[in-house]
């Protein structure tokens, strides 16, 4: 940048901070902590386990990690990844990132290789932070060649002083992924405003020092954007769950411990936890939930129970920073689904025709948000970017966008708009956006099938799964395990069928075109489970009822997969909670991932460590990674060069 430039940005960002009078939340992340440090300093920022750290000492972190970043070349406009778990170091670090003026890119570990290296590629971060036991994770193969730096080893105490660059509100703060309907996810880019709108000078929840808020979301998931700002940005507390799969009881445990007063929780977690975990909640002072629709009978039951908790239905896209709508829920209100509320403040929500026009009260129409909540764009994708950032119906303000949303909602009379579905074929599923046109374009890029159809169905309340219907290649039966093997390489779990099904033929529309309203219902077609013994003793017998409540079927053998039978991680806390009334042996949900069959799982319950190990021995760290690399050979593109 020239020093012409360098003046002009400066001078954009004085003008900038004039306005804050007018717009407080008009600023940047970093000039809003940098505030709070200056009035908060001793107070505790974060905690974790037993560790806490202040604000002062938060301060001199992040400029710590911000100084190494500078040092190695990262700055203005550049992208850091981060390949990290939640701790307090990871949040030192996302502010060490903002400091040095380069955006954020989340790597959740637990997605596939494929998806990983397509978001590395994609974004291509300068360099990528991790730690030392992060690199034993499988996904970690994915960075071998990459400029990795390590929290724990790489940012000692520097000689140079950090210096802070000229940041602007409106420069990009992360880049998160989101499912995509071309059959990649796509990158969202969110400038700082957009965060320091959600939670500056807003009033859809209770915000001050005297918050202590939870931190459960996984960093790849926006949700932990609220998390983090909510806290950080007041001088309030930052209560860090580190476990990546934590069961109901640690999330339980952890909001004692800390004393949590504000928590955020998808719709799936929230039913849960008023299920297995109520008398945990009631320490709470206010409760967000949502990411899908809201079940009214646990509504009620956690009111009945808590009346003093302020519970909030969140609304919004990623691409308008975490929350466009919210509504606070009252014991009195009127009977029906809960709706998603009106616009926060500094935010917009039109309910609008095809032809971009508004509809009359009542009446059922396409949501569109706009406001400075809203993302820069996707990066590297200006097509979609032309077809969902769209120019502002009205001509108040020239140069304003809006957000298609794609979901059809009804303004009613006083203003509060309810939720009536999708008008695509996009869907949540545990809280997670989902595109069901990348799941179908993962199945045919295995080459296993001739075709693919994919549809979502709600199996109960509030327990939304996929089915996949396919068409096989030749005459031969397809082998589903190669399938699902291949899926598990491609997609993350809560993109993965629950149902499997194959048919001869597709039925046709008139047009030719595949008639999914005629596929069979997944109710109607039982699970393929496997030719296998029954429970072969009481405790084998003890899992499988467990898992037929869960997943809704009796077709369960003992050597069946769970998640190949369409478990999902958080059907998964659900019978955690379930075998930890009903078994002797004390169980954590880590070891129900690591045993997901009910004969292996029931022989590390009697304590047979050498049949539960044999039997997991063909996925050992070494397989696991072979598969990995697998996947990422099928994955690059052969043309484009692996490093930057």
């Amino acid at each position: 940048m020239t020093n012409a430039q360098q003046q002009d940005r400066q001078g954009g960002i004085l003008d900038e901070i004039s306005a804050v009078s007018v717009w407080p939340w008009r600023t940047t992340v970093t000039a809003a902590f940098a505030a709070i440090v200056r009035d908060h300093g001793p107070a505790i920022a974060l905690r974790q386990s037993t560790r806490v750290m202040s604000y002062a000492e938060l301060d001199q972190h992040s400029n710590r990690i911000a100084a190494g970043l500078q040092a190695r070349g990262i700055g203005q406009g550049d992208s850091v990844g981060l390949f990290l778990s939640r701790s307090i170091d990871t949040v030192a670090a996302i502010l060490g990132v903002l400091k040095a003026g380069a955006a954020y890119v989340p790597f959740d570990p637990a997605y596939p290789a494929a998806q990983l290296q397509f978001i590395l590629d994609d974004s291509a971060p300068g360099v990528v932070l991790t730690q030392a036991a992060m690199r034993t994770r499988p996904a970690a193969v994915i960075f071998e060649g990459r400029a990795m730096l390590d929290l724990d080893r790489d940012f000692p105490a520097l000689d140079a002083a950090f210096v802070a660059p000229a940041i602007a509100p409106a420069d990009r703060a992360y880049i998160m992924y989101t499912s995509g309907s071309t059959g990649r996810p796509k990158g969202v880019q969110v400038p700082h405003q957009a965060i320091t709108r959600l939670v500056i000078d807003n009033d859809f929840a209770d915000f001050g020092a005297d918050q202590t808020i939870l931190h459960l979301a996984p960093l790849a998931f926006d949700a932990s954007t609220f998390e983090l700002w909510a806290a950080l940005l007041h001088g309030g507390s930052l209560a860090i769950v580190p476990q990546a799969q934590p069961s109901l009881d640690e999330i339980a445990a952890a909001i004692r411990l800390h004393q949590v007063s504000t928590c955020w929780l998808t719709a799936g977690l929230f039913h849960l936890m008023v299920d297995h975990q109520l008398a945990a909640l009631g320490g709470l002072r206010q409760l967000l939930a949502g990411g899908d629709v809201l079940s009214v009978a646990h509504v009620d039951k956690l009111l009945a129970a808590h009346p003093h908790i302020r519970l909030i239905n969140g609304y919004g896209p990623t691409e308008n920073t975490t929350f466009s709508c919210c509504h606070t829920i009252s014991r009195d209100r009127e009977p029906g689904p809960i709706p998603i509320g009106r616009a926060i403040r500094h935010s917009e929500a039109l309910v609008l025709d095809a032809s971009m026009q508004p509809v009359a009260d009542s009446e059922l129409g396409e949501l569109y948000v706009g406001g400075p909540g809203l993302a820069i764009g996707y990066l590297n994708r200006p097509e979609l970017d032309a077809e969902r950032f769209l120019p502002h119906p009205s001509d108040r303000t020239p140069g304003a966008r809006v957000y298609r949303t794609g979901d059809l909602v009804r303004c009613r009379s006083d203003g509060v708009i309810e939720f009536h579905g999708r008008a695509d074929r996009q869907v949540k599923i545990n809280g997670k956006r989902v595109e069901l046109d990348e799941i179908e374009a993962g199945i045919r890029r295995s080459g296993l099938v001739r075709d693919a159809a994919v549809l979502s169905w709600e199996a109960a309340a509030g327990d939304r799964r996929v089915a996949a219907f396919v068409t096989a290649v030749t005459a031969q039966p397809l082998a589903i395990e190669a399938l699902r093997e291949f899926l598990r390489s491609e997609l993350p779990d809560y993109m993965q069928p629950a149902s499997l099904v194959v048919l001869d033929e597709f039925p046709l529309s008139p047009t030719g075109k595949v008639d999914r309203a005629k596929l069979p219902l997944p109710s109607a077609t039982p699970a393929a489970a496997s030719a296998v013994p029954l429970p072969a003793n009481a405790l084998e017998a003890t899992v499988m009822k467990v898992w037929r409540e869960v997943l809704g079927t009796t077709a369960i053998g003992v050597d069946d997969n769970f998640f190949d039978i369409g478990g999902s991680s958080l059907q998964m806390l659900k019978v955690h909670a379930a075998l930890q009334a009903l078994l002797p042996k004390p169980t954590t949900i880590v070891d129900l991932f690591t045993y997901p069959r009910i004969r292996l799982l029931a022989a590390w319950l009697n304590q047979d460590v050498a049949a539960a190990t044999s039997a997991i021995a063909p996925m050992t760290a070494q397989e696991r990674a072979r598969r990995q690399q697998a996947a990422l050979a099928r994955s690059r593109p052969q043309s484009r060069p692996q490093s930057r």
